[in-house]
């Protein structure tokens, strides 16, 4: 019998239970002796090596078990490090990059005169060098230290934002724009990438929740932002959105600067963890089998790189971070939009934004701590995509006469945020427990983020303006994704099940017999010993 799904005993370390003996490392070698001796003492040497292996296996589960009794604060005691800064500057880049929506119904596009699509040209230019920086970003943050490297990124944002306010037409918002995106692609891939170096798998989608969470509340506390800044109109006489861009700048500066003394690195590189935790959390990793950033062996090329960006799984996984980028993205920039034209005032429909988005942090929340609880990614992420599918399917039917189902429309609006906001902390545990090599994990993770959010572009420019309140094309498009990513995350689930079942048709001591451990290690996820999540 195989291993469950993410639980595949260790064989990545010298000190594993899984390296041979010295006495049986030449268990093989032939002596001048009969057939039936050479196989009665090849059988005898292959069942006594796996007993050892088993062995020690089960006495670094007892010592695992131990430290795990000693350490049962240490969840939480690393989430109050890890979590809670994350989340925040989580919440300001999405604060910052989705404000245009609440400077618009502010006035924005009157005060720079922009005319046609030029907001969505602006809104959607953004994400064009946020896709190409992403897989560089993590690059550089697996050879620097990931505090210093994403406290450059907050501080640069922010004073990108801060700028944004002093722009007079379409080119300089358009640069900010640019720029901002820049400032900006590295975060949430970092962000991902350090919480599986701090936790073993199936305590990942709960965390990463909680830092996707922020950016739920982002929406809600954006627009209770726009709402209170939005009377400061005139003040120094500065109009009020960009009061928004100039407040909404000078936070994330300001907490940037103190990152590198507030953010943990590495387990490794801690004062605050005791030998004992650390070597905890070591053994948490060995026995999941993947590879934590102590003592690895596996190291950066570029034919590693061109491997993981081609790997079929990611690929798919990439479809599915489509189906929350494209209409994530549409509802931060056309929500209050789309709340205004159902006869609100303006300062109502920012406030009409938060309900919608405290719902979703609920359900992001709700759906990792079970996904965690039961182990089982799958179905937290096709019953999100069948309520999104409800929702949108509900818009573009009432959007017909939004003046008659003011009420069904806004529960509709909801519902799309309780239908987006879970799956992207999914489907980036999912991608990351089935990668247990660091550095594939590291560039699988800012592939996977990267790409999806070309779906984007998608949810940017289909919601036009010329089609309000209607957006028959946007509601169209959208229904179109969701249905390709329930369709997608089907094939992925049966083909992870399909390799799994094959795996578990060779036994453990089989293997072990077959392969060393570095045969093992470099294999991977490929490896025999390795069940994918499902």
């Amino acid at each position: 019998m195989g291993p469950h799904p993410g639980q595949a005993p260790s064989y990545n370390s010298p000190t594993s239970p899984d390296t041979p003996d010295p006495d049986t490392s030449n268990s093989n070698i032939s002596h001048p002796r009969t057939k039936y001796q050479d196989d009665k003492q090849h059988h005898m040497s292959k069942r006594s090596y796996s007993r050892r292996q088993l062995d020690r296996i089960a006495r670094v589960q007892a010592e695992l078990q131990r430290l795990k009794d000693e350490c049962e604060a240490l969840e939480m005691y690393i989430d109050f490090h890890l979590i809670p800064v994350l989340a925040f500057l989580y919440l300001c880049s999405h604060v910052d990059r989705n404000n245009m929506g609440n400077a618009k119904i502010e006035g924005m596009n009157d005060d720079l005169r922009l005319v046609g699509n030029q907001y969505n040209i602006a809104s959607t230019l953004f994400f064009v060098p946020y896709i190409i920086f992403e897989i560089p970003s993590n690059i550089i943050l697996k050879k620097t230290r990931p505090s210093l490297w994403l406290s450059a990124q907050v501080v640069t944002w922010g004073i990108v934002m801060a700028c944004m306010s002093t722009v007079q037409g379409f080119a300089g918002l358009t640069v900010c724009r640019v720029f901002l995106g820049m400032c900006e692609a590295g975060f949430f891939p970092g962000a991902v990438y350090l919480v599986t170096q701090w936790y073993p798998p199936y305590q990942i989608q709960q965390r990463l929740a909680l830092l996707y969470t922020s950016s739920a509340i982002s929406g809600a506390f954006s627009g209770l932002l726009a709402y209170a800044i939005s009377k400061m109109n005139g003040l120094q006489g500065i109009a009020g959105w960009r009061w928004i861009f100039i407040i909404e700048g000078i936070i994330p500066v300001a907490f940037g600067l103190a990152l590198p003394y507030l953010l943990p690195d590495s387990p490794e590189r801690v004062g605050w963890l005791s030998p004992e935790e650390k070597r905890f959390i070591e053994l948490s990793f060995r026995q999941t089998g993947v590879r934590s950033s102590t003592g690895e062996g596996d190291k950066f090329s570029w034919s590693m790189l061109l491997n993981t960006m081609v790997d079929w799984k990611i690929l798919l996984a990439i479809l599915l971070a489509m189906v929350n980028a494209a209409p994530n993205a549409a509802f931060s920039y056309t929500m209050p939009t789309i709340i205004a034209k159902m006869g609100f005032e303006s300062s109502t429909a920012q406030l009409l934004t938060i309900p919608p988005y405290f719902c979703g942090a609920v359900s992001s929340f709700l759906s990792g701590f079970l996904a965690d609880r039961l182990s089982w990614r799958f179905p937290f992420i096709i019953v999100p995509m069948f309520v999104m599918l409800v929702s949108f399917i509900l818009l573009f039917v009432l959007s017909a006469n939004v003046d008659a189902y003011k009420g069904p429309m806004y529960f509709a609006v909801v519902l799309a945020q309780i239908g987006i906001y879970p799956l992207l902390p999914g489907i980036s545990a999912w991608t990351g427990n089935n990668l247990p090599q660091s550095w594939k994990r590291s560039i699988g993770l800012a592939w996977l983020l990267a790409a999806g959010n070309t779906g984007s572009f998608i949810g940017t420019n289909v919601f036009l303006e010329r089609q309000a309140p209607h957006y028959t094309i946007g509601y169209g498009v959208s229904l179109g994704i969701i249905i390709m990513g329930i369709i997608t995350s089907c094939i992925l689930e049966f083909s992870l099940w399909f390799l799994n079942r094959t795996k578990k048709r060779i036994s453990e001591i089989e293997i072990r017999n077959q392969y060393t451990p570095e045969q093992l290690t470099a294999m991977g996820e490929k490896s025999p010993l390795f069940a994918y999540t499902l």
